[in-house]
């Protein structure tokens, strides 16, 4: 399934929506968890990793093929990982889970106010909490495995945060790419 949504992603940036319309109906066919999660096993073993690849696909399709008609689903869910990614209290969770994030309000419509905000709240809210647990003395850093690339993650989701207006760029440079 990961080749496919890797297509989707392609086919959003061309505005393909017939490549990404495929991929969403085997998004949407996804088995859910107990509290209405999609279980993205078969994308990646880590869910943080998989909602890079579904939730951009699902909220595309969602705003240019069926009328908006699953943003409050999409929402559920964006919370419910993000209870997730605090759960795991790791800085390697969050880094993947901003980039999720920012890249599903890319292609959530700002005309369905409520729902874009809140999102847009949502990632706020873990960038505040992400650079209060993880940010110290000029870097990202928890001490584990892969934190370059966790860092490399978390400044390219503030800066590209930044250039579509989602936070004030001026505001979180210092925490952007350098």
């Amino acid at each position: 399934m990961k080749e496919q949504l890797a297509a989707a992603l392609r086919g959003i940036a061309v505005k393909d929506t017939n490549m990404v319309a495929e991929a969403a109906q085997q998004i949407k066919r996804l088995p859910r968890t107990e509290e209405g999660l999609f279980d993205t096993g078969c994308v990646d073993k880590d869910c943080f990793e998989a909602a890079r690849w579904v939730y951009p696909v699902y909220a595309y399709y969602e705003t240019e093929c069926n009328k908006k008609e699953c943003y409050p689903d999409l929402l559920k869910q964006m919370e419910l990982l993000d209870r997730k990614r605090k759960e795991a209290a790791s800085m390697g969770a969050s880094a993947l889970f901003l980039d999720a994030l920012i890249h599903t309000i890319d292609n959530v419509t700002p005309q369905l106010y409520e729902y874009y905000i809140e999102l847009v709240g949502l990632f706020k809210a873990a960038v505040k909490e992400t650079i209060a647990t993880y940010y110290r003395d000029g870097e990202f850093t928890d001490g584990s495995a892969g934190g370059a690339e966790a860092e490399r993650l978390i400044r390219e989701a503030i800066t590209h945060a930044g250039e579509t207006y989602v936070l004030l760029a001026e505001k979180y440079e210092e925490y952007g790419q350098r």
